[in-house]
């Protein structure tokens, strides 16, 4: 048996697997509700719902996207923090 050496974590990663973990919850609990009630609301509200996820995900809290208000001002320059 191979026995891998586990990498610490800190926190700062610790803290956006989280978020991540908590998106994902999010994007389950509005399908969720939209599998049970099927109108045109919540499909609308699933799909808005699971678009802001991606993009909190994907852009906004990505550090290595030029595109994070969160990391990055509006030039594309990093923010000093």
């Amino acid at each position: 048996m191979i026995r891998l050496k586990k990498a610490k974590i800190t926190e700062k990663e610790k803290a956006r697997r989280n978020n991540i973990f908590i998106w994902t919850v999010f994007v389950i609990a509005i399908n969720l509700l939209q599998i049970l009630f099927e109108n045109w609301t919540t499909s609308l509200i699933a799909m808005v719902g699971t678009i802001y996820a991606l993009y909190r995900i994907v852009v906004y809290e990505n550090p290595k996207n030029r595109l994070s208000q969160k990391y990055y001002d509006w030039k594309g320059n990093k923010l000093n923090k």
